[in-house]
């Protein structure tokens, strides 16, 4: 790749002016910028941006100062420079986030950028990057999003509060997914391994939710993490998406995963849109069946074979259904 011929003069912002690098005393940023923010009165400067072209494609590179994140300085950059990257005969441009760093795939989305796709080893510091990429169609304004954040970081009913797993729910997540009681009603009964775990916690749910796959949710009643509840295989196109709910044993006979299903279906319909909500439970599993009737599915039929089993064979499964059209809870 080669630098860019910047084509523009300074641009600037309600915020920031975005101006060419004059070299010299830059700011420890990890790459050497084409662009920086500097504030308006001229000082040390509050954001870097690093472009580099190949055949059409320009890819940048942003860093913000410390004191200056969280007021989305790294956004208004991007969109800043991209119209201008545009005019100029740029068909695309792309940023390469490393998978873990959630505050950098939000800001390239903010700025309109889609999530492509995991490269691995494609991030600057050699870590898996998501590619997220920007072309004139897109037009303007924040990429869409399948599924959005919950209203107020959570959902609760003031019993139980669903939120987006975290990193620092790895202790509580191991232990509760490696407990034999909880795989054993998985789609394949087998504990994930201490890696999986971790991965999960660190980035890949976060990575899955901004991308519009599945949002997963750890179940907290005030006193911690209880169990996880989850909408998955996402489908705007059909309007429909797959719960799935486990529960420690502590935490069973409560009334927990009813409630948990009330919100997740709620938001399914609401806030994501969906029209049709679905679940599989294995035809031996009384207590999820239970569960499901209570929240307002109905039985649709068997899947012969529909889960697999670990000596190889095939276990069947009854399909469960709920719309939006549906008794409300």
């Amino acid at each position: 790749m080669g630098e860019v011929v910047l084509p523009f003069e300074p641009v600037t912002t309600p915020a920031f002016t975005l101006q060419p690098a004059r070299g010299g005393a830059e700011p420890d940023c990890g790459f050497e910028p084409e662009l920086v923010a500097v504030g308006p009165d001229g000082e040390e400067p509050w954001g870097t941006l690093g472009l580099t072209s190949a055949e059409g494609t320009v890819v940048a590179r942003f860093w913000v100062a410390p004191e200056r994140r969280g007021h989305r300085i790294a956004a208004a950059m991007l969109r800043a420079v991209c119209p201008r990257l545009f005019d100029s005969g740029t068909g695309r441009v792309e940023t390469r986030a490393p998978v873990s760093d959630r505050a950098a795939i939000r800001a390239a989305m903010r700025a309109g950028f889609r999530p492509e796709g995991v490269l691995r080893a494609g991030a600057p510091d050699g870590t898996d990057a998501l590619v997220l990429g920007l072309v004139p169609d897109y037009g303007g304004g924040p990429a869409p999003r399948v599924l959005p954040d919950l209203p107020g970081g959570e959902l609760t009913d003031g019993a139980v509060a669903l939120r987006p797993l975290l990193p620092d729910d790895f202790e509580a997540h191991l232990r509760h997914r490696t407990s034999p009681d909880v795989y054993a009603g998985a789609a394949l009964p087998l504990p994930p391994s201490v890696g999986e775990v971790a991965e999960m916690c660190e980035w890949r749910a976060a990575l899955e939710w901004l991308q519009g796959r599945s949002a997963l949710m750890v179940i907290d009643d005030g006193d911690g993490y209880r169990g996880t509840i989850g909408l998955y295989h996402v489908q705007r196109m059909t309007g429909s998406g797959m719960i799935g709910y486990d529960l420690g044993a502590e935490a069973r006979g409560r009334g927990y995963a009813t409630r948990a299903v009330a919100l997740v279906c709620r938001w399914a319909f609401g806030e994501v849109g969906l029209e049709r909500v679905w679940a599989g439970t294995d035809v031996h599993n009384a207590a999820s069946q239970a569960v499901l009737r209570r929240s307002g599915f109905r039985l649709e039929g068997l899947q012969r074979g529909g889960l697999p089993a670990l000596d190889g064979s095939r276990r069947d499964m009854l399909l469960w259904a709920r719309l939006s059209v549906d008794a409300r809870d």
